[in-house]
């Protein structure tokens, strides 16, 4: 069932309602170059020059090269990265040492990040109901959030035994074991950055939003380099020094510390999103000023930007135009604007006059800083 997205736009000459439909079999034709955005390609051959409204969304692109490339890199990170976990908690656990397993819950908040993001890709693709309108993107955040209380439920195990052993020093460390699960975790992060890592980083806000995921997964792997090259240090200290094996319960209290600090910032994240707060990467004030460069637009007030989960952004926005402007031609320059600058699952433009304007609104008040 095909559904048209209609604006309502209000004359200031006249109190007749016009209704522009974004449909793109439903617009009159235009002039190709006159209002379409740069690099634009009509779904049909006979709709050349028509700007659809959808045309740049982010949703429109999970097939995209861009996203399949995602995943690939995702999928892989995701196995390496399990079977080091496993390796790490059965290699600490012969061997005895809670630093070890401590660097595996830590792989466990990688292997986590990494799965939430290819379930974030998945559930893009399923389309909304009428029940779920904007689709299922929250779902990532529920996730989230479990996942956070099971990482500080093992990490709180960790200190406990970390806590026994301060007090009662009469365990033993296997250090040529803890070495080895130690040198392979090395490895296997480095692996990791290599998988993740990505050659050619955009310039602008729309690639920069585009492989965030990767990136962020990439900047976890890069911790974990030194979190396992600190467990090394850690089982070479006690393998020449067995006298100083304080040290692998002191590495589980500093990894603990970490790992927490780390889903402390991922809470950070996800309350912003859920308090519809401005997402990474975005700020009110570049996007007002994007808008009001736009020849055409006199004033801008009702600017909303919020995400409905990573990389999902949503923009509304109310604009005051002058009466002499095209309203649908505005509209198109504004639409292609902020495509062209940030990656957005959608937009919504309101076209207003002057004359529609009440100075005593509050929903028009600009926000604080």
């Amino acid at each position: 069932m095909e559904f048209l997205e209609r604006t309502s736009l209000v004359n200031d000459q006249a109190t007749k309602m016009y209704t522009f439909p974004l449909n793109s079999r439903e617009l009159p034709q235009k002039p190709v170059n006159k209002d379409r955005c740069p690099g634009d390609r009509p779904e049909q051959p006979e709709a050349e020059g028509i700007y659809h409204c959808h045309s740049n969304a982010k949703a429109t692109e999970n097939g995209s090269s861009k996203q399949v490339h995602a995943k690939r890199r995702l999928w892989a990170a995701s196995a390496i990265c399990f079977i080091f976990m496993v390796a790490e908690v059965v290699g600490g656990h012969v061997a005895g040492s809670l630093a070890v397993i401590t660097d595996a819950a830590h792989l466990l908040i990688d292997l986590t990040s990494f799965l939430l993001s290819l379930f974030s890709l998945w559930l893009s693709s399923r389309p909304p109901s009428k029940r779920l309108t904007f689709g299922w993107y929250r779902a990532e955040i529920l996730g989230a959030l479990l996942s956070v209380l099971c990482i500080w439920l093992v990490t709180g195990v960790l200190v406990y035994l970390a806590c026994e052993r301060l007090l009662y020093p009469d365990y033993q460390i296997q250090a040529s074991i803890m070495i080895i699960v130690s040198g392979c975790a090395v490895a296997a992060n480095i692996v990791l950055t290599a998988i993740l890592h990505q050659r050619h980083f955009g310039h602008n806000h729309k690639d920069a939003q585009a492989n965030a995921s990767v990136r962020a997964a990439f900047v976890h792997a890069l911790g974990d380099v030194f979190q396992s090259i600190s467990v090394l240090i850690s089982a070479l200290i006690i393998y020449f020094k067995p006298d100083y094996k304080i040290a692998d319960p002191v590495c589980t209290f500093i990894f603990s510390i970490l790992v927490l600090v780390s889903t402390i910032m991922i809470l950070k994240d996800f309350s912003i999103l859920l308090l519809e707060g401005v997402p990474k990467g975005l700020s009110y004030s570049s996007v007002k000023e994007l808008v009001l460069a736009v020849d055409g637009v006199v004033s801008l007030h009702n600017l909303h930007i919020w995400s409905l989960t990573v990389n999902q952004v949503i923009i509304s926005v109310h604009v005051v135009t002058a009466s002499s402007q095209d309203s649908q031609s505005l509209q198109t320059r504004i639409a292609c604007a902020l495509h062209s600058s940030f990656d957005l699952h959608s937009l919504t433009i309101q076209i207003e006059s002057a004359a529609a304007q009440d100075p005593s609104c509050l929903f028009c008040v600009e926000p604080q800083d």
